[in-house]
């Protein structure tokens, strides 16, 4: 991977700290967009409380994330440090092993974080008018689930494409994966939909420091004719930033919530659609 110059000159004459590249650039840069920032991760003492920030040089964008130590964190396993300008493969810490129970690890605690959302809808109806949000927000929990234990990180503008070259092994898992697309609906993904949901999303995310990055990169993917890659994307934003979110503040949003998502209000399927979930990540976890 191959730095332009003028970031790693940027890099080295403004910062002190241990520095490395992360994200789609190092681990697949093959695959990755125009639209990608280099994602930097910072590492040192100067970095104890790290403030992410998105810096612009020409038509480069720079992310910089701060990491209080190396830790062992799925995002640093195919880093490339950055040291006094020169690019250098971290040799590795983890073992392969450590590597696969990390993964696994991750990926069975998303999905046992899917099942507790699509759990909700179960419980009792004053969730109802919240359902299609939570069973949304499983939907893509429990994909990210099956990437992360297929020992593939998640990089969400490029995720559904990694579940469309994702080698299945297991009946389970293949079935898994048709359900949560069924329920995401990315078949109604059309320019009028993802016009709309594009500006109640911006709406919902106007607090983040990354807004602008996060439209920018949907506008490449609508300007590029992705569009059900698109429509996957503005859905794993906003439910990645809702699912932090307890129900009331939820429910704060829920016109904006219903546009930005797509979100349906037919709760017969909704239902059934819950309960294939549910069966999903219980039969995953087992496995």
């Amino acid at each position: 991977m191959k730095i332009p110059d003028q970031i790693l000159h940027y890099l080295t004459e403004s910062h002190n700290s241990e520095m490395a590249l992360v994200g789609c650039r190092a681990d697949a840069p093959d695959v990755s967009y125009d639209c990608c920032e280099y994602d930097i991760a910072m590492f040192g003492k100067n970095e104890s409380n790290p403030q992410n920030k998105i810096v612009r040089l020409g038509k480069d964008t720079l992310e910089f994330q701060g990491f209080p130590k190396q830790g062992n964190d799925i995002l640093l396993y195919k880093m490339i440090r950055v040291i006094t300008g020169d690019l250098l493969i971290s040799p590795p810490r983890y073992s392969e092993i450590d590597i696969k129970r990390s993964f696994r690890a991750a990926g069975k605690r998303r999905i046992v974080d899917a099942l507790f959302n699509v759990s909700k809808n179960s419980i009792n109806k004053a969730e109802q008018l919240n359902s299609p949000l939570n069973l949304k927000i499983a939907a893509y929990g429990l994909l990210e689930g099956i990437l992360l234990i297929s020992e593939i990180r998640p990089m969400p503008i490029h995720e559904l494409n990694q579940l469309r070259q994702l080698e299945v092994k297991k009946d389970i898992i293949n079935e898994a994966i048709q359900t949560c697309i069924e329920c995401l609906g990315i078949e109604r993904a059309t320019r009028t939909i993802l016009n709309r949901s594009l500006r109640a999303l911006k709406e919902i995310l106007k607090e983040r420091y990354d807004v602008e990055l996060l439209s920018s990169k949907i506008e490449f993917l609508l300007n590029h004719k992705l569009l059900a890659d698109c429509y996957y994307y503005i859905g794993r934003l906003g439910c990645s930033h809702l699912e932090q979110k307890d129900n009331s503040s939820q429910m704060n949003y829920y016109k904006l919530n219903s546009i930005a998502l797509d979100l349906t209000s037919d709760y017969e399927n909704i239902k059934k659609m819950s309960a294939l979930i549910k069966r999903d990540c219980k039969n995953l976890l087992k496995n």
